[in-house]
């Protein structure tokens, strides 16, 4: 059955402007036999993006606009495979969250949280997805010992483990930059019937981190080490495996890069099953023209020996929004400003099946792609032990894409 596979945003070449569209296909065709809908939703501005979430057994987009003010644009709550795209319930504002970055539900509770307040919102799906209150991180829980005194938190991920807690990443620096950071914080909240959350502990992360992937009972954090270099890579930059059943810092292991300055920094993971990992990692080079890297297949025996990984895709193409993600019949790849689609799950070089390009997907000639999402189908049979409920949005990346684009500007000066 034909279904909408991944949905996406794109604004015109000056973030002016957007629009959303899917792919849409079988969810074990061919990549050849995949096509892009485009301008489902027209008329939006020039920062939208799109996060998957469940609403008990039904998949759902939330589909946001940031507007670069301290009240974000109302949400829309979409069907991601009804015909035509409108929101299910009356466009809603979440006061808590000016920028989403990340949401994740449990029962009729969903939770939303964003860059720029650092906040955590707690919104009733039963009640037209009304916000029924905030947390301000980590001023509205004192027993958390902050490390920080100077530190500025910007929500950037949740996700529901399987043992129900609910976890948060946020990522801290110091004042507004993006020259000096700390180690991330990832925090465990116990939700209450009602909704509320009660704080349990804390640990850290690396420095800059911004993915929050679930398998196994195991957290996977990506930090960059630090800003966004041209021309190599973070000495710091590390992916962090949290171990939800021994949640302290003696549980959180680090995998570093042999050459991290080198060979770039952690920038990505999916993990299909136990024999599929892809990470990949990389740099811009020394004008921010282009990012140099590669997309590495692994295991997750090995995931913890770079030196065992092998390359299947090399990386050296313009672009600012880069993100993957195995779905068992493909891996995509958010390749800047295309989407390239390798059909199974390669394990040894491969070039791409099928590549869409901007105007495939927008009207938008020199255009960009601003937001990706990989739309979980409802009822999922990925429900259980290993992986996460909802497919992973690529909203964080979209922080990462704007901060290179500033620093490219800053470089032709």
């Amino acid at each position: 059955m034909s279904e909408n596979l991944f949905a996406y945003t794109a604004t015109n070449s000056g973030y002016s402007k957007g629009t959303a569209g899917a792919i849409n296909g079988e969810r074990a065709a061919a990549a050849t036999a995949l096509s892009a809908v485009k301008n489902k939703i027209e008329n939006l501005n020039g920062d939208p993006a799109f996060f998957n979430f469940f609403d008990r057994n039904s998949s759902r987009l939330v589909l946001r606009q940031y507007n670069y003010t301290s009240t974000s644009e109302p949400n829309q709550i979409i069907d991601p495979q009804a015909a035509t795209w409108s929101s299910l319930v009356t466009p809603i504002v979440w006061s808590g969250v000016a920028n989403l970055h990340g949401v994740a539900t449990s029962g009729k509770w969903l939770f939303g949280t964003g860059y720029d307040l650092s906040k955590i919102a707690v919104v009733d799906m039963d009640t037209n997805y009304e916000q029924t209150r905030e947390y301000a991180f980590p001023a509205d829980f004192p027993t958390f010992a902050n490390p920080y005194a100077d530190g500025v938190f910007h929500g950037e991920a949740l996700t529901v483990g399987t043992d129900g807690f609910l976890y948060a990443l946020f990522y801290v620096n110091k004042g507004s930059g993006y020259g000096t950071y700390y180690d991330s914080i990832v925090a465990k909240f116990r939700i209450l019937p009602n909704g509320n959350l009660t704080y349990i502990s804390y640990v850290t992360a690396g420095k800059n981190s911004f993915t929050l992937d679930l398998y196994d009972n195991k957290l996977y954090v990506c930090s960059l080490g630090g800003m966004q270099n041209a021309g190599s890579g973070n000495a710091d930059t590390n992916l962090c495996i949290v171990d939800l059943a021994n949640f302290t810092q003696g549980g959180v292991t680090k995998v570093t890069l042999a050459n991290p300055t080198q060979k770039g920094d952690f920038r990505d993971i999916s993990i299909l099953d136990a024999n599929n990992v892809y990470i990949f990692a990389g740099h811009y080079d020394s004008g921010f023209a282009k990012l140099v890297g590669s997309v590495y297949h692994t295991t997750i025996a090995d995931i913890t020996a770079p030196a065992n990984w092998t390359e299947v895709v090399a990386v050296n193409d313009p672009g600012y929004l880069w993100g993957i993600h195995a779905d068992g019949s493909r891996l995509w790849f958010v390749k800047g400003t295309p989407i390239a689609v390798y059909d199974g799950t390669p394990t040894t070089a491969v070039t791409a099946s099928r590549t869409f390009s901007i105007t495939e997907m927008s009207d938008y000639t020199g255009g960009n792609l601003n937001s990706a999402c990989f739309i979980a189908p409802s009822i999922p049979a990925t429900r259980g032990l290993n992986l996460a409920v909802a497919s992973k949005s690529l909203a964080s990346h979209i922080r990462l894409a704007k901060e290179a684009r500033e620093l490219a500007e800053k470089a032709k000066k």
